[in-house]
């Protein structure tokens, strides 16, 4: 079985395993597409070659690199349908996508006979979001398709209320064990100036949908002995953060620190007591999976999250969710996980527990290459 992906996020080394455990699984060829370099958080990634059995990387130069609905391939794509001929493209960019419009064009030139997957991580349905070309894109993806990946259940409905009306399977985010895990970060915990602290963290981007400053106003009301804050990731909205925390009077007890390489960002959440993941839903947002939650249970540190989107979801009961906005209910949640020591114990445990069950790239891979199986 020959299998081409394509996908701008394969460029980052934590989501290599997911695609090394399906190439392990039965006689398969993987071909993997990804962008030589892309623009992620302000960081510029370039793609390092890795060589496995049965699975190869193949990077090309991109348009728009960065613009996950905008990019498309400008070279090194075509022979991998003329002369691959695969029996199953796996497209993990969305279905309204110029890379989606790509790809259905050349498998038509190239490789009619092949089976087309698509993923989606569509968690809010809104017109307004799509103007008339990435509409029609879509419409094309989901006639030409055989299947679809959807992160969510909310996305698999989302599709059938747009009419998608074949075949799908819920496939979330997946976290590599074997990085994100409890590990020794003594000396970085003391480049950061972090002694007996009690540290409440943040990991991602920097923008005003994130809810960061409910955090930092739940934050202001908590006693200031042993608790500091620790933000992780770059974005615009950072000075109006250093505007609020200076209002607040907590620039002190703040940790800034900018974007960091996907390697590094398990250590900067091993110097966290608790993550918290404060999102807001917006009329064109919705937060749709969340997957810094599961890398913190990885990592053994309990979550508290808001009830925006998916990410209830992702907790389920292991872990502490709080009213979008409110700042005194995740004033109080976080009170609680301070205080209560068996709670945050036995949210380390569900927390642990839930991640390596639901969200290893072992079990992704499993159901994925069951899912090729099934179509061909």
């Amino acid at each position: 079985m020959k299998v081409l992906v394509i996908s701008h996020s394969a460029i980052q080394p934590t989501y290599h395993r997911k695609l090394e455990e399906i190439s392990k699984l039965g006689d398969i060829q993987l071909r993997v597409l990804v962008p030589d370099t892309w623009v992620e958080n302000t960081q510029v990634l370039h793609f390092s070659q890795i060589d496995k059995p049965n699975l190869s990387f193949y990077p090309g130069k991109v348009m728009f690199p960065g613009y996950g609905s905008r990019f498309y391939f400008t070279r090194g794509i075509i022979r991998h349908f003329k002369q691959f001929k695969p029996d199953i493209i796996h497209l993990e960019e969305e279905p309204w996508s110029l890379c989606a419009f790509q790809t259905i064009i050349l498998k038509r030139l190239f490789c009619p006979h092949s089976k087309l997957i698509f993923r989606t991580s569509l968690s809010i349905s809104v017109k307004q979001r799509f103007n008339f070309l990435a509409s029609s894109i879509e419409r094309i993806t989901f006639r030409k398709s055989d299947f679809a990946f959807v992160l969510s259940e909310r996305a698999g409905q989302i599709l059938n209320q747009k009419g998608y009306n074949k075949g799908m399977m819920v496939s979330p985010n997946g976290v590599d064990a074997s990085v994100f895990k409890k590990m020794d970060i003594a000396e970085l915990k003391q480049n950061l100036g972090i002694k007996n602290d009690f540290v409440i963290g943040y990991v991602g981007r920097l923008m005003q949908m994130k809810g960061l400053d409910t955090l930092l106003k739940a934050f202001s009301m908590l006693s200031k002995d042993n608790t500091r804050i620790l933000l992780v990731g770059s974005g615009d909205y950072k000075e109006e953060l250093l505007s609020l925390a200076s209002e607040l009077g907590i620039t002190d007890r703040l940790i800034f620190v900018g974007a960091v390489s996907a390697v590094d960002v398990p250590k900067y959440i091993n110097c966290m007591n608790v993550l918290v993941l404060p999102s807001i839903t917006t009329p064109l947002w919705v937060e749709f999976f969340g997957r810094v939650l599961v890398e913190a249970m990885m990592c053994e540190v309990p979550v508290i999250g808001s009830n925006s989107g998916e990410i209830p979801n992702v907790i389920s009961d292991a872990g502490l969710v709080f009213q979008e906005t409110d700042e005194h209910d995740l004033k109080d949640k976080l009170k609680l996980i301070i205080e209560d020591d068996e709670l945050r114990h036995t949210l380390i445990q569900k927390g642990n527990t839930r991640a390596s069950f639901l969200y290893t790239w072992e079990s992704i891979a499993k159901d994925t290459y069951e899912t090729y199986l099934s179509i061909i």
